[in-house]
């Protein structure tokens, strides 16, 4: 297939929006996310052909490996799947799939469970909105604490009017970690924009013993809600309120960038 095969002319609002995710292309969100979209938008789907929750920002690369695709379908949104992590959907789809075409947004998700606080530096869901916002791409990554059908359609109802207002959204570059949180739609006590939380896991393994006698261990962890601290995306779903954590690809640390400037004198 040809890059962009199966874009038609579209006639709704005119954004033109790549959905991906960390859950896999057989995702039923994936689904229903995408359906809801391609009512008002441009829609191009390109996912993981399977379940890669937790592989951050890792892709494929290297004389010795390969990423393959295939197109499943190109109505009413061509559908993508990519063997390869949400990453190299990502950078596959703009540097291949659409590489002559203009994306306005990336959407990520809806994932399944919580992606805030440290739980973003692992997260696939998180990982592909910043590989887009890499590309100066604005992106949503975007989550929820439980996973059932209201808190679903509640998530798509809000990001849906979120998108009406295309001057209110994340500016080129830029991403933005959004998170429902885990008590009923109705309970949800407002938004708030949020400091990405830098509380730790508490994690341990749990031993078992495989049916060839070999021991095995399977990790287990959580965040202890004492120590979330108010103004951070953990505190505010624990408070039932939608975060907003703006994220930026420049990792650096202007305290310790301002610390090592006074240092370097020293250096020289």
């Amino acid at each position: 297939m040809e890059s962009g095969a199966g874009i038609g002319t579209f006639t709704g609002y005119g954004m033109k929006i790549l959905v991906t995710n960390d859950d896999g292309i057989l995702s039923p969100v994936l689904a229903t996310l995408a359906d809801a979209l391609s009512r008002e938008h441009h829609v191009l789907v390109v996912a993981p052909s399977t379940d890669q929750s937790g592989m951050s920002q890792a892709f494929t690369h290297g004389q010795k490996k390969r990423l393959s695709y295939r197109c499943d379908a190109v109505y009413p949104y061509p559908l993508f799947q990519v063997v390869g992590t949400p990453c190299d959907c990502i950078k596959f789809a703009i540097s291949e799939l659409f590489k002559d075409e203009k994306l306005d947004l990336v959407i990520s998700g809806i994932n399944l469970g919580e992606n805030a606080g440290m739980s973003a530096i692992y997260s696939g869901t998180v990982a592909a909105a910043r590989e887009a916002a890499m590309w100066g791409i604005p992106a949503i990554a975007i989550s929820v604490w439980t996973h059932s059908d209201p808190h679903v359609d509640a998530a798509i109802a809000w990001l849906l009017r979120l998108l009406r207002r295309p001057g209110q959204l994340p500016k080129p570059g830029s991403l933005w970690n959004v998170n429902f949180p885990a008590c009923d739609p109705s309970q949800i006590q407002g938004v708030e924009i949020t400091a990405m939380s830098t509380v730790m896991f508490k994690d341990s393994y749990e031993t078992t013993v495989s049916s060839h006698g070999l021991k095995e261990f399977r990790l287990q962890g959580y965040k202890p809600p004492e120590a979330f601290l108010p103004g951070t995306d953990d505190f505010a779903l624990h408070s039932n309120k939608i975060s907003i954590t703006p994220l930026q690809v420049d990792q650096t640390n202007p305290v310790e960038a301002s610390r090592l400037a006074a240092l370097s004198a020293n250096w020289n």
